[in-house]
Formats: structure tokens, C-alpha cells, sequence
């Protein structure tokens, strides 16, 4: 009488798997696994399910599914040792400082950035100003000029050249090419000089704006200096007098009138949107 042949693990899943009536397909459904570990594991192939650790893994699962007591299979498996794999546990990685924190760094930047709105805002709306500037001229107000500032009008007046017609004191029509008078009133010829008017310097420029809306006006002359610098109200009006040629910032340009030394100015075309920029020449 020949010995009986001892019964493999594979041999064992086999029988198992066809007691319960489950196909190798069905069986690597339930385990997540391919068709050919499953066959691999009931030829007892361990080596081709990879490192011992996987194939004893597998085995066990299979076991389980099957109602099998896993540790007799894994005792009889070939070429897969029992002894536990050794595994080397990593020191930790020490936490990183708090200063290197991708949050931190980014709530850092954030607020770098909003301190930063307020700084370039002022600077944008100031580009236009000098780190010194000298007081501004202050803004005469809409009245009656003087008495004797009437030479002055008067002979601001006879170089305007933009009358449409021009009638003399006798009521006759004066010549198209003789200077036109423009608001003409009795004047008395200039006789004499105030000494407190002969006492100061002598001025080339006089700037007269008037303003049928809000405008915020900016004037410096030859030297840089600050001649006028405010918000004007609706139906006031300035005069500024300096050595030209004269720097210009006229906000709501089309809305104000603007005469040199009695001669209109015409603002539109060097209107940006609203504000007026340019250089006014001698």
C-alpha cells in the first residue's frame, strides 16, 4: 500500500474554493485581485505574487474568505519563510519652525500687500507735487476791482484780440485790424505811478481763471514755485501773476474759462478725460 500524497496549501485553497461553489474569477472579485494570483496561489507559485510578505498576505485573505484558519497555511507555504519581516521604524522628522509656515509666509505677504495699497494710492495722487512746496497764492474773490487797479484791466484789456466788434468813443466802427477793448470804461489816463506799486517787481504773466463747476487747479512758474494749489468752488475766480512760462493742472477743464494776460485760453485741447495738463509759454 503506497503513502498518501501530503495535501499542498494551494491543494487546500483548491478544494476550499470548489466546496463553496465559487469560480477562480469570482473568488479574485471578492479579493481585488487578478485571475492568475488566484491560480497562482492554488499552484502554490508564491514566488510569482512578488516579496514572501505579499504572497503570505494574499494567502491569509484567501484563507479567510474560504473559511480557512489561516496560521496552517501560512506554516506550510514554500519558499515564504514565517519569520516576520524586520522593519527599521525611521526617526521622526523634526517639526519644521514656525517661521518657515507656508501660512504664516502667506499671511505675511497679505499684509505687506495692504500696508503697501495706501502707500502707492497717496504717492499716485501726489506724483504731481514737489517734496517742498511754497504757500499758495491766496484766491481773490469775486468783486469789484479796485479803483486803482483799473490801468491795469484797462491796458490787459486792449490786447485782447477776440471781440467780434469794436466800437470807438465816438460811436464810429474802428478798423478790423486795430486792437479791440473789451468791458471799455472810463479810465483816467495813468499820470503817476503808486510808489508802493513801483516798489515791486515787475511781473510778465497774469493768469485770470473762472469757474462754472468744482476744479482743482495747480500753478507754478518759471522757478518752480507753487503759485496756486486748491479746490475752487463753483462761480469764483483767481488771479495769479508770475515769470512764465507756467506749469498747469486744471481738473474739470470744461468748466472753467481761462484767459493770459487777457488773451483767452483755449483748454480743450489739452484735456485728458476731465483734467487739463500743459505748459503755458510767454
Amino acid at each position: 500500500m503506497s503513502e498518501a500524497t501530503p495535501v499542498t496549501v494551494g491543494d487546500t485553497l483548491r478544494q476550499a474554493r470548489e466546496a463553496q461553489g465559487l469560480s477562480r474569477d469570482e473568488a479574485a472579485v471578492r479579493l481585488r485581485l487578478m485571475h492568475r494570483q488566484i491560480e497562482a496561489m492554488e499552484m502554490g507559485d508564491f514566488e510569482s505574487l512578488g516579496q514572501p510578505v505579499f504572497a503570505r498576505g494574499f494567502v491569509r485573505n484567501y484563507a479567510r474568505l474560504l473559511g480557512l484558519s489561516p496560521e496552517p497555511l501560512l506554516a506550510g507555504m514554500g519558499g515564504a519563510t514565517n519569520e516576520p519581516v524586520a522593519v527599521h521604524r525611521e526617526a521622526p522628522m523634526p517639526p519644521g519652525s514656525w517661521l518657515t509656515s507656508p501660512w504664516l509666509l502667506l499671511l505675511l505677504a497679505g499684509a505687506l500687500l495692504l500696508a503697501m495699497v495706501p502707500v502707492v494710492l497717496y504717492w499716485w495722487l501726489n506724483s504731481e507735487e514737489s517734496e517742498e512746496m511754497s504757500p499758495p497764492v491766496a484766491v481773490s474773490d469775486v468783486r469789484p476791482r479796485p479803483v486803482a487797479d483799473a490801468p491795469a484791466v484797462a491796458t490787459e484789456a486792449v490786447q485782447a484780440t477776440t471781440a467780434e466788434s469794436v466800437v470807438g468813443a465816438d460811436g464810429s466802427p474802428l478798423d478790423e485790424g486795430a486792437p479791440a477793448v473789451v468791458g471799455a470804461v472810463d479810465v483816467p489816463p495813468v499820470m503817476k505811478t503808486d510808489p508802493q506799486a513801483a516798489s515791486m517787481p515787475s511781473v510778465r504773466g497774469a493768469l485770470q481763471l473762472e469757474f462754472g463747476a468744482e476744479s482743482w487747479v495747480e500753478i507754478r512758474d518759471a522757478t518752480g514755485r507753487m503759485l496756486h494749489r486748491q479746490l475752487n468752488v463753483p462761480g469764483s475766480s483767481i488771479e495769479v501773476r508770475g515769470e512764465p512760462p507756467f506749469d498747469l493742472v486744471v481738473g474739470n477743464a470744461g468748466q472753467v474759462r481761462m484767459t493770459y494776460n487777457g488773451r483767452p485760453i483755449d483748454l480743450k485741447p489739452f484735456i485728458d478725460v476731465t483734467v487739463a495738463r500743459f505748459t503755458l509759454e510767454e
